[in-house]
């Protein structure tokens, strides 16, 4: 057979590249787009190599799927009430840039990671203050795991002697001494100030420290024989200010402590640290809204428009309690509900104004 000596690799045509050119070009091509590959692939590694240097891979859960926030403004102080099931986890963002963290929801997996994509999104690597209203499992159940991860300055604690009074109690107390943070114990008087452009207040009422000589909830606590309802009268209560808008956050607080709150100011113990108790406007409800607390005269004694209550949608105790909502309307307070609409933000601005966001 003769062979045209004119093949594919020598054809040529003006303007046209011969076949051998034009898979030399394709192999350099080729060449390109794998050398490209490759330094996605190792630009990438090397960004998964720095970011576990500094988050390890458990964590990462924490750091994808992240709820979407707005920027906090010049000189708003905001108030997070983290929708944690039932448990409890509020987060407060100074004006000055400082943080705090009220109880740390109930341990459950899904409520933690919900605590922590919510930090993670607010840019919050390190807590300047770690409240512990008291020691029930559904506030700190997930505090060990983190303070594993977070960085936490100072930590108020509950004045109890038994740091086994329950699991989850117990291993975040083994957190907390392992950690370098400070350690203070909550008691009334106990404040956190700011001066400056943005001043602001926090100030203990409740409870008195061990061994008061009036009676403290602690010593009956302390003691060994004491009700869930003395536990809970353990619990911190605070009061924020920032420019003339208040918040009280009660924690697992009964009447008892409410009717002691209400004597005392009549009484002007407060007064020499600012504290205006029948014009606060935002209450955190206590224990969910059960029964327990958010008693009457209270709540006529409070200057109240914004009730905030944390609680698990369709939970077995019956939270929040029916006459508690119904003394809260009436009292014209607006409530909010974190079964019911999720986690709520409170923003107060410098003019004295504040709004909730669902």
């Amino acid at each position: 057979m003769s062979r045209n000596p004119r093949t594919a690799e020598t054809d040529y045509a003006p303007g046209k590249m011969n076949y051998r050119q034009a898979k030399e070009k394709a192999a350099a091509k080729g060449r390109k787009i794998k050398a490209i590959i490759l330094a996605v692939v190792l630009f990438v590694a090397a960004g998964l190599c720095i970011f576990s240097a500094f988050y390890p891979a458990s964590t990462w859960k924490y750091y994808v799927g992240l709820p979407d926030v707005p920027k906090r403004k010049e000189g708003e102080l905001r108030i997070h009430f983290l929708d944690v099931g039932q448990g409890d986890c509020t987060l407060v963002e100074f004006p000055d840039g400082r943080t705090m963290m009220i109880d740390g929801g109930d341990g459950k997996a899904e409520h933690t990671k919900t605590i922590l994509r919510y930090m993670n999104a607010l840019k919050i690597d390190a807590l300047d203050f770690l409240l512990l209203t008291h020691s029930d499992s559904d506030h700190c159940g997930g505090l060990s795991e983190i303070m594993e991860i977070k960085e936490v300055k100072t930590v108020y604690l509950p004045e109890i002697k038994d740091i086994n009074i329950n699991r989850e109690y117990a291993e975040f107390y083994a957190s907390v001494a392992e950690s370098d943070a400070r350690i203070i114990y909550s008691e009334r008087y106990l404040g956190i100030f700011s001066e400056g452009e943005y001043p602001y207040s926090l100030v203990f009422l409740s409870p008195y420290r061990a061994g008061n000589p009036g009676g403290s909830p602690y010593d009956k606590v302390n003691g060994g024989d004491y009700t869930e309802n003395d536990l809970n009268d353990t619990s911190a209560v605070v009061w924020l200010d920032y420019f003339g808008t208040s918040a009280l956050f009660c924690g697992d607080a009964t009447s008892r402590i409410e009717e002691t709150l209400i004597r005392d100011a009549e009484l002007n113990f407060f007064e020499d640290y600012g504290v205006t108790l029948d014009s606060t406007e935002i209450l955190k409800v206590s224990h969910h809204g059960s029964a327990t607390g958010t008693g009457e005269e209270f709540v006529r004694y409070l200057g109240l428009e914004t009730a905030v209550i944390s609680c698990g949608e369709n939970n077995s105790y019956g939270h929040p309690d029916a006459g508690v909502c119904e003394r809260l309307s009436e009292a014209g307070a607006e409530i909010y509900r974190t079964d019911l609409s999720g986690t709520i933000m409170i923003s107060v601005f410098p003019d004295g104004t504040y709004s909730a966001t669902i």
